[in-house]
């Protein structure tokens, strides 16, 4: 009788290990953008008068995502909020060609930016392949004319 017990208790405790380590929690998985730009800080381009940088946002969670929207905060040299822009699904895609990121892939494009803010919150919104909302957030800074 001992040793039946034994082997129950050992097998549920294999059972628990192997759901554990294998990840399965019985939830889908959730995207994980990570954005990232360069250069940084961005410097200033006298011949165009503007800062230009290359923004690149990736998926490294391996569900897809679709980006909802694209908020830019400019802060100035005393760190007060000066501007907000909000980019929407439309604009992402006139933008960015897409909104859509497929898992472990990227979406990127050139930004330019006018003004003399010290530097820029974005952040990006989406809503990934199991209906999860997600969101990443990154500063940008900009080095002085």
């Amino acid at each position: 009788m001992k040793k039946q017990k034994r082997i129950w208790i050992s097998l549920l405790l294999s059972f628990i290990l192997i759901v554990v380590l294998s990840g399965c929690s019985g939830l889908p998985k959730t995207a994980k953008i990570n954005i990232s730009f360069t250069p940084n800080p961005v410097p200033y381009d006298t011949e165009d008068e503007e800062w230009w940088y290359y923004v690149i946002f990736s998926e490294s969670n391996g569900v897809g995502v679709t980006l909802i929207s694209l908020r830019f905060d400019g802060y100035n040299q005393a760190e007060e909020l000066v501007y907000t822009n909000i980019y929407y699904e439309e604009d992402i895609i006139d933008w960015f060609e897409s909104n859509y990121i497929p898992a472990f892939s990227t979406l990127s494009e050139w930004v330019w930016h006018t003004g003399t803010n010290k530097y820029t919150i974005l952040t990006v919104a989406g809503v990934d392949d199991n209906d999860n909302p997600v969101e990443a957030t990154v500063r940008i800074d900009f080095l002085p004319k």
